[in-house]
């Protein structure tokens, strides 16, 4: 005991100063298999686009998400600290005066009809950007349309826009008025009111959260500068940093409570087994030395943690504990009621030794088999599992029986309960019925194999509830948005003109594009109609002399006689009518209101005036589109310098689909086979864990047959020790498949803890029916069985409660699949196995 508190201590000291982790996914992958190579090759002929981290602003109008984005842009780029570069794709000279272009023909003689309609409102409001100007204008617009020289429906919207702003304004509504609505005459779209901003920032690896720093700054400038919904803007974050950032704190959400779920789970199952809160504290202290040792060896091995490797911390806990168990049950069944201490305890060493050797020594095999994998974290996983049950198995033989020998817990004489008895009986009894209903459901459950299902979409993994996740499928609604691209490289952009055309004949494309696709089409006719628009409205949006600003008492004037005018003027339509009259009102109580009130109606409405204004001149002045003239920063994102061009193809139908995904990535393979991007990434990444999984499993089996083979020297007792093993593998699966859960990056790191506990409880039950037990169900091996079953299901089951939804598929799965290990290793195997052979009774040590 004094040799285990100096390793614990030892442990501990070197596990606080050496212990790091890293939450980098990209390392957990050999670089050298074929789809990274290429996803590399790409990303080094086409760099990053700063998109690890995307900003997205949406505003109640065009002009406040717009003034939002380029303020939050600008502020955050002088903060190099913390972002390597912050980029806004939608901005910047090439759009702001070809915008109109990339529309259709029809489209932008509407947009050029719609602004001559509004060059009475534009061109008195351009030479007095005010309020009185804005009153101004009404009235001789009101003026015109008594004297029979302008049409009253024409101002149908900037009439009803006005009144129902100022009439919010009034009424202290958060109010927000857009003139470019007011000038086309429709709602904006989703597009015009949207902007994003793409920002590369410095991360942290060691830390559990490694974007925290950049995070927490952009959401302290966005407060800075005032963009909240109070203001009319919503600014929200989502991208790869800020998903895996918040997944890991959503997975710490609730860890309180499952900590505490699992630890009462797990100390209730042990009084059920043990009955002695001595033998609990045994339990609990080796295994606690067990996994500070496990760690060190973890962190001497490979110097950190990542997101898979870590999971040895629940493998090594369940299995653990399975061991105290295990050795704990035997014991207070040799001690009985009175026997002695030490006599119990060499009994238990003498009957119980040589099963927890070769199960440690058969999982630990097993365990270690992951080396070879190419999935790192599993391979990883392995190692330090494998290394730490070995520890285990020597502290549960040392350790532990030293604890007992030292605190004397009782023992307790087995009782045998009559209705386990007449079950034992009755299995024993009709071992052909048993051993063909566990037949038929294997039979079954392997013909639903096919149907098993792997998840390979990160995204279902996490809590639509958290910003990030919800920010992304909203942004994944607009097709043109999807990051789920397929990306390709050709040697000319002819070449890759080519392939995109291929592409776009395919039904589940919805876009491909190249540096092409940034040419308008029809642009003669759109500079025409564009540059008559512009001659008609010139002097409408560059008057000679602007006004300068009015006095309070100038603007009261105005308001006054704009709303004589507005009730003087004879209107037959209702509703317009209506309009007009309460429009009227409110410049009425404007006028008769205080001076802050006016500047607030005037805060409300003119700054967005100036933007449109310019916005209006920017797009009047478009220049002929080639590749000659594109921005360079636009032509490097898709052609490198020695003329490599890129095609980038976009899904039709939810991106968030896994069917419609899997669709869209075997279409686009036929079309170009060396494609990549981050559909073929996604599914590729899938199938690697997948594959390094099942080469894991195959491995781990073949090692486990062979050291059983050398140990038990027979391969009917190997058969029987491994065939309740997949027989409950196949009805977990099976049962995955009948109530719908797939199998995912989080669930699939829980097969190794169940494989294990397997492996061992069939052991344990082979070698004591080899040794001359009989009737095994009544026995204090399987009280240990069951109850060790129940300490990892409750205990770790309890992850079900987790507000991820990937850590509560693993709750479940691990639930599911210890039920059936139950199942099998209670009723199954003991039908396998029969009565025990009578030249293998050397003892009955089931009693």
């Amino acid at each position: 005991m004094a040799l285990g508190a100096i390793l614990c201590v030892a442990m501990t000291y070197y596990i606080m100063g050496h212990f790091a982790m890293t939450t980098d996914n990209d390392a957990l992958l050999s670089p050298k298999l074929p789809w990274r190579v290429r996803q590399t090759a790409f990303d080094v002929a086409f760099p990053s686009d700063s998109s690890d981290l995307v900003v997205v602003v949406d505003g109640q109008t065009s002009e406040l998400s717009q003034a939002a984005a380029a303020s939050l842009a600008e502020s955050l780029g002088a903060q190099t600290r913390l972002f390597r570069s912050v980029e806004r794709p939608d901005s910047g000279s090439f759009w702001t005066h070809n915008g109109l272009l990339f529309a259709s023909t029809e489209d932008v003689k509407t947009a050029m009809a719609q602004l001559l309609k509004s060059q009475p409102f534009l061109g008195s409001m351009a030479s007095d950007p005010s309020l009185r100007g804005l009153a101004k204008t009404l009235s001789l617009v009101m003026k015109g349309v008594n004297n029979g020289d302008a049409s009253v429906q024409d101002l149908r919207t900037p009439i009803h826009t006005l009144a129902n702003a100022l009439q919010g304004l009034a009424a202290g509504k958060p109010t927000f008025f857009s003139w470019r609505t007011l000038m086309t005459g429709h709602e904006p779209d989703m597009r015009e009111l949207r902007h994003i901003i793409l920002i590369d920032p410095v991360r942290d690896f060691t830390q559990l959260q490694p974007g925290k720093l950049p995070i927490d700054a952009i959401r302290t400038t966005a407060m800075r500068l005032h963009l909240d919904v109070a203001n009319g803007v919503r600014v929200r974050l989502t991208g790869p940093v800020p998903l895996q950032d918040e997944e890991l704190a959503t997975l710490v959400q609730r860890a309180g409570l499952i900590a505490c779920l699992a630890s009462g789970a797990i100390i209730l199952m042990l009084w059920f087994a043990v009955r002695s809160p001595w033998l609990i504290a045994s339990i609990l202290a080796t295994t606690l030395v067990g996994l500070l040792i496990a760690t060190a060896l973890g962190l001497a091995l490979f110097h950190r943690f990542n997101i898979i490797s870590v999971a040895f911390i629940p493998l090594f806990v369940g299995m653990g504990v399975d061991l105290g168990i295990q050795f704990s049950v035997r014991y207070r069944a040799e001690r009985g009621a009175a026997g002695d201490v030490g006599a119990a305890l060499m009994a238990t060493g003498r009957t119980m030794g040589k099963s927890l050797t070769l199960a440690a020594a058969a999982i630990g095999a097993g365990f270690l088999a992951f080396t070879p994998t190419a999935y790192y974290g599993v391979s990883q996983l392995g190692v330090i599992a494998g290394l730490g049950l070995l520890a285990a198995l020597g502290l549960n033989l040392t350790l532990l029986p030293a604890l007992i020998g030292l605190t004397r817990p009782p023992g307790a004489p087995a009782r045998p309960s009559a209705r386990l008895t007449r079950i034992d009986n009755y299995v024993l009894g009709h071992r052909i019925l048993v051993i063909g209903l566990g037949g038929g459901a294997a039979l079954i459950c392997a013909a639903l194999l096919p149907l098993v299902r792997f998840d390979f979409n990160p995204i279902h993994l996490r809590s639509s509830a958290v910003e990030s996740v919800a920010t992304y499928v909203d942004l994944t609604r607009d097709p043109d948005q999807s990051p789920n691209t397929l990306e390709v490289i050709r040697p000319t952009l002819a070449a890759a003109d080519q392939l995109a055309a291929n592409f776009r004949t395919d039904p589940t494309v919805y876009s491909a594009r190249t540096l092409s696709s940034f040419i308008p089409t029809g642009q003669p006719e759109k500079i025409a109609l564009i540059a008559d628009a512009a001659n008609l409205v010139d002097l409408t949006l560059n008057p000679l002399e602007v006004a300068p600003p009015p006095t309070d008492a100038e603007v009261v004037d105005s308001l006054h006689r704009a709303a004589v005018e507005l009730h003087q003027t004879s209107i037959e339509d209702p509703s317009l009518r209506a309009d007009t009259r309460r429009l009227a009102d409110q410049f009425d109580r404007l006028a008769r209101g205080s001076s802050s009130a006016r500047a607030q109606a005037a805060e409300m409405l003119l700054p967005g005036f100036v933007t449109t204004l310019e916005q209006i001149r920017n797009l009047l002045q478009p220049r002929p589109v080639s590749i000659e003239t594109l921005p360079p920063e636009l032509v490097r994102q898709w052609q490198t310098p020695d003329g490599r061009a890129r095609v980038s193809v976009l899904p039709k139908g939810n991106p968030n689909d896994d069917a419609v995904l899997h669709r869209f990535t075997v279409a686009g393979i036929k079309i170009a086979p060396d494609a990549t991007g981050i559909a073929i990434y996604l599914q590729a990444y899938a199938r690697a864990v997948v594959d390094a999984f099942l080469e894991a499993g195959v491995l781990s089996f073949v090692a486990i047959c062979g050291l059983l083979l050398i140990a038990l020297r027979r391969v009917r007792d190997v058969a029987i020790t491994m065939a309740p093993i997949v027989l409950t593998g196949l009805l977990t699966m099976g049962t995955c498949v009948l109530i719908g859960q797939p199998l995912n990056f989080a669930n699939i790191i829980a097969l190794p803890l169940l494989f294990g506990i397997g492996v061992a409880f069939h052991i344990y039950f082979v070698m004591s029916w080899r040794s001359g037990g009989s009737h095994l169900l009544t026995s204090s091996l399987a009280r240990g069985v069951f109850f060790s079953a129940l300490a990892t299901a409750t205990g770790f089951g309890s992850l079900w409660a987790s507000s991820h939804p990937g850590t509560a598929s693993m709750g479940k799965l691990l639930m599911i699949s210890l039920l059936w290990t139950l199942i099998s290793a209670l009723l199954f195997q003991p039908a396998l196995m029969g009565q025990a052979s009578p030249r293998n009774q050397t003892a009955d040590t089931t009693s």
